[in-house]
């Protein structure tokens, strides 16, 4: 049997057991303080039903099943009590409200939906009679409604206690179990890094000294093996880079030391890295160096390249055709510095837009020629902007929308002082 519902069907039987105890106490009273014996019949009636319901599981092995059973049987001996023992004024209705809680808490959905309806039709039909004049009479001496009374303030806080423990256990075994899972996840994650990291920078190092030493052969095939081998080490490279990023983040180690960074000095280093790529398709990055040569603000020097404009620039290029522009450009505003970096891409649908910059929202996607990722980027990028004090925000139009002016805009905004 599942855990889970081991652990409802523990919680319905400590149910059974605790309400049972009540419904005989209303039984009692009825017998000894009603002057009507129809509410002793019922109550019989009801009190055994409710107490042999548990049965129903173990003959058909439905806990919805049972649980409906019982919470019926409560259902009827508390509208008879309400019945005749006056109706909307008294004290008996107040039990309805204990219905919905207990469905909600041992059952699905669908018990807690039904028996919320049931309660409020019960309530409301009550009510009504109450507006329009009728008078139930009241059958219960004045001695039974104490009695009553007593025993509803004895179950509400004998229920609501049960429900209180049975609510703790569920989160602290929740808990333990999710930082059980996380724990291990890190740990995998940390093996699978360091166990995948030193073969692959063998597997490099052999391909960039077998590349040497082919120089002089001509063949394209062997260039061509030599070049996907490459690409896949790079690609793999780049999953475990943000892999590790994103583990540090959530483990809270990362700590940016902030300085006065040029936006220069990032776009320089920025094309430097990706200027094979722009190659390969023909792509031409825009960007005014003159104009922007005093241009700084306040952040950290290896996130600004890496996490944040590195990963910006490299799905710019890569959801850009061949022979498109990229462009960077910059406003300086009072409240800090923005840099809009635009490309003429394929564009962003307008519900993954959304969803961007959550984790694991956006599956990976394939570029305009084939690039692959690994779904993580936009996540890193929020991250590491949110902890430079700065903003980012995006709009795009895809191709199919507007085929003549399509492409993405992230605007980030960055504070020339931590204090401003």
């Amino acid at each position: 049997m599942p855990a889970r519902e081991l652990s409802q069907l523990g919680l319905y039987i400590y149910t059974v057991f605790l309400t049972a105890p009540l419904m005989w106490g209303h039984l009692v009273i009825s017998y000894f303080f009603c002057q009507n014996p129809l509410l002793y019949q019922i109550g019989i009636a009801s009190c055994l039903i409710h107490f042999f319901s548990p049965v129903l599981y173990y003959f058909f092995g439905s806990l919805s099943l049972a649980l409906n059973i019982t919470i019926l049987a409560g259902f009827i001996h508390e509208f008879s009590w309400s019945i005749l023992t006056g109706g909307f004024i008294s004290v008996s209705p107040i039990w309805f409200a204990v219905l919905p809680m207990i469905a909600g808490l041992i059952g699905t959905k669908r018990e807690l939906f039904l028996w919320f309806i049931l309660s409020i039709l019960a309530t409301s039909y009550l009510f009504a009679l109450h507006l329009n004049g009728v008078i139930l009479q009241n059958y219960l001496s004045h001695s039974g409604e104490v009695l009553a009374r007593v025993l509803i303030m004895i179950g509400f806080i004998l229920l609501n206690s049960l429900f209180m423990f049975a609510y703790m256990v569920d989160r602290d075994r929740f808990y333990h179990a999710i930082v059980e899972k996380k724990e291990q996840i890190d740990t995998l994650l940390t093996l699978v890094g360091h166990d995948i990291s030193n073969p692959l920078t063998v597997v490099n190092l052999s391909a960039k000294r077998l590349s040497k030493l082919l120089t002089s052969n001509e063949d394209p095939d062997i260039h061509k093996c030599l070049t996907r081998i490459n690409s896949c080490t790079s690609g793999i490279s780049n999953i475990l880079t943000q892999i590790r990023d994103l583990q540090s983040i959530k483990q809270g180690k990362v700590e940016l030391k902030f300085e006065k960074v040029y936006l220069n000095q990032v776009i320089e280093y920025l094309y430097r890295v990706f200027e094979s790529k722009l190659h390969d398709k023909n792509i031409s990055l825009k960007y005014d160096y003159s104009a922007n040569e005093h241009i700084y603000f306040m952040g950290n020097s290896t996130a600004l390249k890496y996490q944040i404009f590195g990963n910006l620039l490299s799905n710019a290029i890569k959801f850009s055709d061949i022979g498109q522009e990229i462009e960077i450009s910059v406003e300086e505003r009072s409240d800090g510095v923005q840099v809009h970096l635009i490309d003429r891409g394929v564009g962003i649908e307008e519900e993954l837009l959304e969803v961007l910059f959550e984790n694991n929202a956006i599956p990976s996607k394939i570029g305009t020629s084939g690039e692959k990722g690994t779904g993580f980027g936009m996540s890193i990028v929020k991250t590491f902007v949110e902890l430079s004090h700065g903003t980012i925000s995006v709009r795009s139009k895809t191709k199919d929308i507007s085929p003549d002016n399509h492409g993405t805009q992230f605007s980030l905004l960055f504070k020339k002082s931590l204090f401003s």
